[in-house]
């Protein structure tokens, strides 16, 4: 069964882009991968639709989405983000999981 990952994608101020990525690599990401459930991280620059930055996280399971969104580790790790609000236009977080079986169904024509 393939693992669920979250997504985060942002539009960061150019300016700001060099102090970000310090801050994500010796405060940010060390939170994240307190974060119960998380087993990997991967991050890009990137250039589609005016995003120019995403991290990628792996979750252990399934069952491990909810604890991770709820927990204390969680919420420290989105106050983070605070400071930067203002040089972010852009902010979207997304979860994506696998699709197990799907029952069967009839299609009637």
């Amino acid at each position: 069964m393939p693992k669920p990952y979250l997504v985060v994608r942002a539009k960061i101020e150019p300016s700001v882009m060099d102090e970000f990525v310090k801050w994500y690599e010796k405060v940010h990401l060390p939170h994240v991968m307190e974060i119960p459930g998380i087993v990997k991280a991967f991050r890009s620059r990137c250039a589609s639709r005016g995003i120019n930055w995403a991290a990628l996280y792996e979750l252990k399971d399934d069952a491990a989405v909810q604890g991770a969104l709820s927990s204390g580790e969680a919420e420290r790790a989105r106050q983070d983000w605070e400071r930067w609000m203002p040089h972010v236009s852009e902010l979207s977080v997304e979860i994506y999981a696998g699709l197990g079986p799907l029952l069967p169904y009839h299609h009637w024509n």
